[in-house]
């Protein structure tokens, strides 16, 4: 009579065709994860080769913008790293690479929250950069009559943002100063207004400026990181089925 094996055959999600669609799954988001993570790694670039941004950030002595880019285009690497570890992980369905996957989701998800929480937190209005901005900005108007150096950033910033002032013209009256022309359109001769804002200050309008790179970067790491824990899902579903698959093997031999 021939040998009887245990009863211990896939069910649910270990099927032959859940399996596959597993590892479809997996592909899948994994191919999307680099892609993200690619794009951070480019929008990084972009904000940190942006010339002019490069030279106001020396300038006004805001290196500390700098953090919050470098950790997400950290974050972006580790993903197209952690992608690669996916999808091989899925076509071999290969329990250490499906582990070491799941690890770099977590450093990556890590990664990407606390870089999007300091772009957030330094680079929106309303934020932290503004009361920073505020005070930096006070300080080069108070030396911009015997400062060339002030006087030279307050009036790049003025003219190029279209701004005066920390917010207004009035912060030059008010410490007796003449306002320069840098806060003065060149086409109307007025100074700087924006519809459905008003008068426009360089604390208002350079954080407008850089809510434009923080922006993008802060939420392709937040979508990312949304969209990552749909793949930690899937990767446990197929480290569940290589376990079903070892007892089974390991259930023929007893």
């Amino acid at each position: 009579m021939g040998r009887q094996y245990p009863d211990v055959g896939y069910s649910g999600v270990g099927t032959a065709a859940n399996r596959k669609c597993l590892v479809s799954t997996m592909i899948i988001f994994n191919i999307v994860y680099a892609v993200l993570g690619a794009a951070m790694v480019a929008l990084g670039f972009w904000i940190t080769l942006d010339t002019d941004f490069k030279g106001w950030v020396k300038d006004l002595e805001m290196e500390h913008f700098w953090v919050g880019v470098y950790i997400l285009m950290v974050a972006g690497c580790l993903v197209m790293l952690q992608a690669f570890f996916g999808v091989c992980g899925a076509c071999q369905e290969n329990y250490r690479l499906l582990v070491t996957f799941v690890g770099l989701v977590v450093v990556c998800f890590i990664l990407e929250l606390a870089g999007a929480g300091y772009m957030l937190a330094n680079g929106m209005r309303h934020s932290k950069i503004e009361d920073w901005l505020t005070n930096r900005f006070y300080h080069l108007i108070d030396s911009y009559n015997y400062d060339e150096k002030s006087a030279r950033i307050m009036n790049i910033i003025q003219e190029w943002v279209g701004c005066c002032g920390v917010y207004g013209t009035l912060d030059y009256v008010k410490w007796n100063k003449v306002i320069p022309y840098s806060c003065y359109n060149p086409v109307t001769g007025n100074a700087w207004y924006m519809d459905n804002y008003g008068h426009v200050g360089c604390v208002g309008g350079f954080t407008m400026y850089l809510e434009n790179m923080a922006g993008w970067i802060a939420a392709v790491a937040l979508f990312l990181a949304f969209f990552q824990m749909f793949g930690v899902l899937t990767a446990c579903c197929m480290l569940q089925v290589r376990r079903r698959g070892d007892a089974r093997d390991d259930g023929y031999y007893r």
